[in-house]
C-alpha cells in the first residue's frame, strides 16, 4: 500500500508540473510562437538510450513523455540567446513584450487556477481535519502560563476564525515572531480571548506556544502480541474508564466523564506504572456493546528492562497554573506531608498522585484534607484534586537539597550539605537549582535535616552587617517515595523516605542515575541507602523485568469537512487566498528568522508527505496538491532569475530601457541563480533525509 501511495504522490506532483508547462504551451500557441518541444517528465540517457515512454511529432512540435514523471519543459523557438535564432516572426524573442509576458505568466496562472479547482474537488470529496481542540499543554509554557487547558477549543487566532488545528498552528507560527497572539477559545460553552506570547523552539525551528492537538478515546492501533492484544482489544474500540486493582483492594477508578482523552491516557499510563502486581481493568465501548477487559500487571519474563519497583518522592508543589482554582488551596513550594478524609486520621505520604488518592478514598464527592510543611491545611474535593493533578497542579520531587553552599553562608547559618531548604523569608522554594541572591540582614531561612530528625524544623536569621550571598546549588537525591506493591523493593521492605546512595558501589547522585545503574547490572544487586532515621544500610535484592508497554495508540480527534459544490467553491476560493498570502508570510518569517529553513520541504519530503496524506484519503491528497499548485504558481512569479518571475523582471527592464539586458549580464545572473538553487536543493533534500531517517 505504501508503494501505491508513493506512486499517487509522484503522479499528482507530475500532473501539476504538466499543468504548468501546458500553460506556457497554450499561451505560446495562442500568440503564434513556434514550440519545438513539449516534454513532460525527465528523459535520462541510459547507455545511449533516452528514457522515454512516448515521443512523436505533430506539426512543428515534438511531444515527449519522459520515463520519470517529474519535471518537464517547453522549448520555444528563439527563446534562448544563441545561434538557434533565425529572426523568424514565430520566434519568442521577435514577439512584442505583452505577448512574451503572457507566455511567461501563463504557467503560474494555470497552477493558480488548478489549485483553486483542486481545493473545490478536495472539499467536495471530503477533507479529514485535525480538530482545534487542545490535547496537552506544556507545563510552564506560554499557553500554560496564559491559563489554557486541555479540552479548550481554539476558534480564532488574532480575530481570524479557524476550525482545524493545522490552520491554527500555522497562523500562530506566522503571526510575527514573539509578538503576542490573541487566541479565542471555547471552554464549557463560554468564549474568551487569551493573549499568549510565543517562545522560540530551537528544535522545531519556529515560534510555538506549547500546545498539542487532542487525541480521541478511540483506539487506532493495537500492537501484535502486546498486553492489550492478548486480552482482545481491537482497533476502533473506545476507552471509557480505567480501574486499578491489587489483591488486597480495589484502589481506583477513573471514568472518562470530565476528562479529555489525553488526560485519560495519562491516567492509564500513571496507574499502569503504580504497581507490579494486580490488574488493570479497562471499560471499552465496541459498537453498541460495553465490555470490561482485564490486563495482568505481572512482570514480563521476556522483557529486558529491569527495575526494583520504586517511585521517587513527589509531594512538592512545583507549579500552579495561573487562573486555576488550585491557587486558592496551594502555594508553589508547598510540601504535602499527609492526606486524609474529614473526620478520619490523616496518613503520612511521600507521593501525591492518583494511586495515593485511591488508597485514601474512593468516594469522588468526598472532601480531602491535605497538610503541608507550612503548618496549614487545605480542604479540597477529591474530584477537583484528581482533575488538577498533572495539568493545573504540578507535583514532583523538590530540587532543594543543598549540594553546595558558599563558605561564608555555611559558617554564619550552619546549614550543612544535604539539608533541605524549605523557604527563604517565608517564600517556599519552587522550581530552581541555583540561588545566589544577596539576603539583607535579618532574613529568615527555614531548613530541615534530610537524614536526621526530619520533623525538626530549623530557622536561622542572617546577621547584621553586609548582605549575605548564599551561593546555593540545590539538587534532588534518589529518595524513595513509594515501593510498588509486589515489587522487589516492596518485598525487601525498603522504606519510603530512604535515600539510595549507590548501586553495587556505583554512586547514585540523583534519581535519573538509578534506572541506568539497575539496567546495566546483572543478577542480584546491592543497594546502599540511608533510611529516614539516618541509619546506613545495605540491601541485596534481585531486580525484576518490568512489564511491557500496553501497546496501543489512540486516533487523532478528527472531523471530515465535506461540502456541497456551491460551498466547496467558496471554501476553495478562501483557501486559495489564505495559502497564497501565507507564502509571503512564510518568506517574511524566513528572512526575519521567525521560522528556520529546516522546516522547508524538498522533492523527497514532498513525496513522503504526499504518501502519508494519500493514506488518509483522496480528499486530503487533493488538498495537498492544491497547496503545492498554489505554491508553484506564486513562487514561479517571484523576481528570481531562472524562474518565470526572473524572466518577467528582465522583460520589464527591457520595456523601460527600450532594449534588452545584455546577454552577458543575463548569463552571469542566471549562473549565480542556478548555483543558489542547487545549494537550496541540497539543503532541503538533506533536511528531508534527516526527517525520514
Amino acid at each position: 500500500m505504501d508503494n501505491l501511495n508513493i506512486i499517487l504522490a509522484i503522479l499528482g506532483i507530475g500532473f501539476l508540473i504538466f499543468v504548468h508547462e501546458l500553460g506556457h504551451f497554450l499561451a505560446a500557441k495562442f500568440v503564434g510562437v513556434r514550440v519545438d518541444t513539449f516534454a513532460v517528465g525527465f528523459q535520462p540517457t541510459i547507455f545511449g538510450w533516452r528514457a522515454r515512454l512516448l515521443a512523436f511529432t505533430y506539426g512543428d512540435t515534438e511531444y515527449v513523455v519522459g520515463l520519470v514523471p517529474l519535471g518537464g519543459y517547453v522549448k520555444m523557438a528563439g527563446e534562448e540567446p544563441g545561434s538557434d535564432r533565425t529572426d523568424s516572426d514565430d520566434e519568442f524573442h521577435r514577439k512584442p513584450i505583452p505577448a512574451r509576458l503572457l507566455i511567461l505568466v501563463a504557467g503560474a496562472t494555470m497552477n493558480l487556477i488548478f489549485g483553486f479547482l483542486l481545493f473545490i474537488l478536495a472539499f467536495t470529496v471530503g477533507v479529514k481535519q485535525q480538530s482545534a481542540v487542545i490535547g496537552n499543554v506544556t507545563t510552564m509554557g506560554p499557553a500554560w502560563n496564559a491559563g489554557i487547558r486541555s479540552g479548550d477549543l481554539i476558534t480564532a487566532v488574532n480575530g481570524v476564525s479557524w476550525s482545524d488545528y493545522s490552520n491554527v498552528a500555522t497562523a500562530i507560527a506566522l503571526a510575527g515572531g514573539s509578538n503576542p497572539v490573541t487566541l479565542t477559545i471555547d471552554r464549557d460553552q463560554v468564549s474568551r480571548d487569551v493573549d499568549v506570547k510565543p517562545l522560540w523552539d530551537p528544535i522545531a525551528g519556529r515560534f510555538r506556544i506549547g500546545i498539542q492537538p487532542a487525541i480521541s478515546n478511540r483506539i487506532a492501533w493495537v500492537q501484535e502480541g502486546s498486553p492489550v492484544a492478548q486480552v482482545g482489544l481491537q482497533e476502533d474500540d473506545q476507552l471509557r474508564a480505567i480501574r486499578l486493582s491489587i489483591p488486597s483492594s480495589d484502589l481506583l477508578a477513573v471514568p472518562a466523564q470530565g476528562l479529555t482523552a489525553d488526560r485519560l491516557l495519562q491516567s492509564l499510563a500513571s496507574l499502569r506504572n503504580s504497581t507490579a502486581i494486580g490488574n488493570l481493568g479497562l471499560e471499552i465501548q465496541r459498537g453498541n456493546e460495553s465490555l470490561i477487559v482485564t490486563i495482568d500487571l505481572s512482570p514480563d519474563e521476556d522483557g529486558n528492562n529491569r527495575g526494583i519497583g520504586v517511585i521517587s518522592r513527589m509531594r512538592t508543589v512545583l507549579a500552579i497554573q495561573p487562573g486555576s482554582p488550585a491557587n486558592d488551596f496551594f502555594q508553589v513550594g508547598d510540601e504535602i506531608l499527609s492526606i486524609g478524609v474529614a473526620g478520619q486520621e490523616q496518613q503520612p505520604i511521600e507521593v501525591l498522585d492518583l494511586f495515593t488518592i485511591g488508597q485514601v478514598v474512593q468516594d469522588r464527592d468526598a472532601e480531602l484534607i491535605l497538610s503541608n510543611r507550612r503548618g496549614t491545611q487545605s480542604r479540597v474535593g477529591s474530584e477537583d484534586l484528581r482533575r488538577w493533578l498533572g495539568e493545573e497542579l504540578i507535583i514532583g520531587p523538590a530540587a532543594r537539597t543543598v549540594v553546595k553552599i558558599s563558605e561564608t553562608a555555611q559558617q554564619q547559618l550552619k546549614i550543612p550539605v544535604g539539608a533541605e531548604i524549605v523557604s527563604i523569608n517565608q517564600q517556599p522554594i519552587g522550581i530552581t537549582d541555583y540561588i545566589d541572591e544577596k539576603l539583607n540582614p535579618g532574613s529568615e531561612i527555614t531548613w530541615i535535616d534530610a537524614t536526621h530528625d526530619r520533623e525538626q524544623i530549623h530557622r536561622v536569621m542572617t546577621e547584621q552587617g553586609e548582605p549575605l550571598r548564599l551561593g546555593l546549588i540545590l539538587g534532588s537525591p534518589a529518595r524513595i517515595g513509594r515501593t510498588l506493591p509486589g515489587s522487589p523493593a516492596h518485598l525487601s521492605q525498603l522504606k519510603p523516605g530512604s535515600i539510595i546512595n549507590a548501586i553495587n558501589g556505583i554512586i547514585v547522585e540523583k534519581w535519573q542515575d538509578l534506572s541506568s545503574a539497575i539496567t546495566g547490572s546483572k543478577g542480584p544487586i546491592t543497594i546502599s541507602l540511608t533510611e529516614p532515621s539516618g541509619i546506613q544500610n545495605d540491601v541485596e535484592l534481585e531486580p525484576i523485568t518490568l512489564a511491557s508497554p500496553l501497546g496501543i495508540a489512540m486516533s487523532a480527534d478528527q472531523f471530515t469537512e465535506e461540502l456541497p459544490v456551491g460551498e466547496a467553491v467558496i471554501q476553495g476560493g478562501r483557501q486559495s487566498w489564505i495559502w497564497g498570502g501565507r507564502i509571503f508570510l512564510t518568506l517574511r518569517a524566513l528572512f526575519a528568522g521567525d521560522v528556520h529553513g529546516k522546516n522547508l520541504n524538498g522533492p523527497v519530503g514532498i513525496i513522503d508527505l504526499g504518501r502519508k496524506v494519500s493514506e488518509v484519503g483522496f480528499g486530503n491528497l487533493f488538498f495537498l496538491l492544491a497547496l503545492i499548485s498554489i505554491n508553484l504558481g506564486i513562487f514561479n512569479l517571484l523576481p528570481f532569475p531562472i524562474l518565470d518571475g526572473g524572466h518577467i523582471f528582465f522583460l520589464t527592464i527591457e520595456g523601460i530601457r527600450g532594449r534588452p539586458v545584455s546577454e552577458k549580464i543575463q548569463h552571469y545572473v542566471h549562473l549565480v541563480a542556478f548555483l543558489l538553487l542547487i545549494t537550496l536543493a541540497i539543503f532541503v533534500t538533506y533536511n528531508d533525509l534527516l526527517r525520514l531517517w
